[in-house]
């Protein structure tokens, strides 16, 4: 009895039900007054443990769990007190927005956070991609570059400054050395701005491909947590499994049980018949036997 106690226990706690079944028994008389039956009537009802719930009012055990504050922005309830976020929102109840501008830095020139999301736009002259991200000059196809933009800029204005002041032709000797000097400055300039173009061309694949990661973390996340409620489930029916084969079991050993109890009850009732039958037959001898 002792053993059978400690199973039900322990199963009861793997349902997370804290409150057993209430029984109420009533006998059921026979001839003779002698209890035959003992019918037992079980109440459908038990009580949860605190932090969980039935799925539906037919569940086989407390296996929803319930959070006291309601999650927000979407979010789920994966065990007792405690929300799984959806992505851009965080906090116990999902209640604080993430702002992805400061956190991960999505965008190639300009940024506002919104809630649970962000949104990228350019400068002026400027347009934004189609991968909502990167901006382009209006009047070019390349994709915008800070350094780029200088170099152009430089460009421009070295023309510019080139077609105005331009002096005559006649230069000394001083003057020459003076021109390939600069000539020289202005061509390490120019691999100056190559090698910047080259690195932030880096810096966007790498932000890019950080962002890609971020989202695969995500998804993998709550593929994680589907995982896991999938495997919940999974344990849930094999407990069920469990229960409602030692059920069967004990249900056996009660049958072969109440066989025995029956068994003997047919034979006290045969022997109460057969004193019966005694006594009634032995009456008329007895006074027979007195008158004579």
């Amino acid at each position: 009895l002792g053993l059978f106690s400690t199973e039900v226990s322990l199963l009861f706690f793997r349902r997370r039900v804290c409150a057993r079944q209430t029984t109420s028994s009533s006998p059921h008389h026979h001839r003779g007054r002698q209890i035959r039956l003992v019918y037992t009537e079980v109440s459908p009802g038990f009580t949860c443990c605190p932090g969980w719930m039935q799925f539906t009012r037919l569940s086989f055990g407390c296996n929803k769990p319930t959070c006291l504050t309601s999650c927000l922005n979407g979010g789920t309830c994966v065990s007792p007190g405690k929300c799984a976020c959806p992505k851009g929102f965080t906090g116990s109840q999902c209640q604080s927005d993430i702002d992805e501008c400061v956190t991960e830095k999505p965008c190639g020139q300009l940024c506002r956070n919104l809630p649970g999301t962000y949104e990228c736009y350019c400068r002026a002259g400027f347009h934004l991609q189609q991968d909502g991200q990167s901006c382009r000059r209006n009047d070019t196809e390349d994709t915008a570059f800070e350094a780029r933009d200088l170099e152009n800029d430089f460009h421009e204005s070295l023309t510019t400054t080139t077609s105005t002041t331009r002096k005559p032709t006649t230069t000394s000797s001083h003057d020459a050395e003076n021109e390939v000097g600069d000539a020289d400055l202005d061509q390490d300039y120019e691999i100056i701005l190559k090698r910047l173009t080259k690195l932030e061309k880096q810096v966007a694949r790498n932000k890019k491909r950080d962002t890609e990661t971020t989202d695969m973390s995500a998804k993998i996340t709550l593929a994680v947590e589907s995982i896991n409620d999938m495997r919940r489930a999974v344990e849930n029916v094999q407990l069920m499994q469990q229960e409602i084969y030692d059920m069967r079991s004990k249900i056996k050993h009660y049958e072969l049980e109440a066989r025995k109890v029956q068994h003997l009850t047919n034979r006290v009732a045969d022997l109460e018949s057969r004193l019966r039958t005694r006594c009634r037959s032995s009456l008329p001898l007895n006074s027979g036997s007195i008158n004579f």
